[in-house]
């Protein structure tokens, strides 16, 4: 048992190929984005983004910075239901870039890109805290989370031009007042990926079947996942930067690593109700990098590795690591104290 933990915590530091390497949070300051005229239009044009001068490039390196706590709302449980991303009449357009800021309250945008067939990338920048995200070149919408609370930001897409430099191809600064600071993590987004139709919110559905409270509805999707889903050490093997979990096809799978885990447990929860976040950092004295998942409790706050279940008892809520055996595994994530959260999702 012993080396199975061993194991999951090592294969566990390969994910900088996937969840580390895919999107990453850098220094806002490093290179000031260029001006860009915004208006609002509902109109979904579709064009050329024409060529883009070399000159005009900014670095985006493949690396992250950690970044502070968000402010916990205080939301009424009955209200965090059916949380959907959809579409609004508030949409920047320029050339093919797209992005949809009117459910920014809610804290999400929606952004697209058509018209280009070099690898894209959206910024979205707060303050100090700038979140790099790949984006689809096919012009679907993908969906983004504002997780760094109230205030001003930049949502800016951006076309490689070689190696990891890029140029702007676009650019909305939005001012965000959210309806409440749980929002962003209530919601789908592109690495907390179902939506009303996907497996994962049904079998979340008849898991919590009869369950009033978060605890219990914490407890029995935390239970059904560590006793479901096998780590998977041939994928963790072989993972490569770009990498997103698909919640259902882990569901179908039965494996996954722990980035699978974390996205499984957030999209089940989140559609109960529950305000999960998807945490990318490291773990261990060793810090290898890791995925899990922090829960949003009343009275509580955010609830980080581990989770109240019944009576003053508490247990792991790690699902990689109690999906690999609980005996001996205090020796490897010790009481929390041992993770570091990098970025949130």
């Amino acid at each position: 048992m012993k080396k199975r933990i061993i194991a999951a915590l090592a294969v566990c530091a390969l994910l900088t190929a996937g969840c580390s390497a895919f999107a990453q949070e850098t220094p806002s300051s490093a290179a000031p984005p260029s001006a860009v005229s915004s208006s609002v239009v509902s109109a979904e044009e579709i064009a050329d983004p024409g060529p883009v001068d070399a000159e005009e490039t900014e670095e985006i390196p493949e690396e992250f910075m950690p970044m502070t706590d968000t402010v916990p709302g205080g939301q009424v449980p009955a209200s965090r239901l059916n949380k959907y991303p959809v579409a609004s009449g508030e949409i920047y357009t320029s050339g093919g870039s797209k992005i949809d800021y009117g459910n920014a309250a809610e804290g999400y945008v929606r952004v697209a890109q058509s018209g280009s067939t070099k690898r894209l990338k959206v910024q979205i920048v707060h303050e100090s805290k700038t979140y790099n995200y790949d984006l689809n070149t096919n012009g679907d919408y993908e969906v983004f989370p504002l997780q760094s609370g109230n205030g001003t930001y930049k949502i800016r897409i951006m076309q490689n031009v070689e190696g990891n430099k890029y140029t702007q191809l676009a650019a909305k600064e939005i001012t965000v007042a959210l309806n409440d600071a749980l929002s962003p993590f209530l919601y789908p987004s592109q690495y907390v990926n179902y939506s009303a139709d996907s497996q994962v919110v049904k079998k979340a559905a008849e898991l919590c079947a009869g369950k009033t409270n978060d605890v219990d509805k914490v407890s029995a999707v935390y239970s059904w996942i560590i006793s479901s889903i096998t780590y998977d050490y041939d994928k963790a093997a072989t993972v490569r930067s770009g990498y997103l979990p698909a919640p259902d096809s882990i569901l179908a799978s039965k494996k996954g690593i722990c980035f699978d885990y974390a996205a499984v447990m957030a999209s089940m929860l989140r559609s109960q109700g529950v305000p999960v976040r998807l945490i990318c950092g490291t773990v261990s004295e060793k810090d290898l990098n890791h995925a899990w998942n922090e829960v949003y409790l009343e009275g509580k706050g955010w609830v980080t590795v581990r989770i109240y279940f019944e009576g003053s008892e508490w247990k792991r809520m790690d699902p990689t690591f109690a999906a690999s055996g609980g005996n001996g595994i205090e020796q490897y994530i010790g009481d929390g104290s041992n993770y570091t959260s990098m970025r949130v999702y």
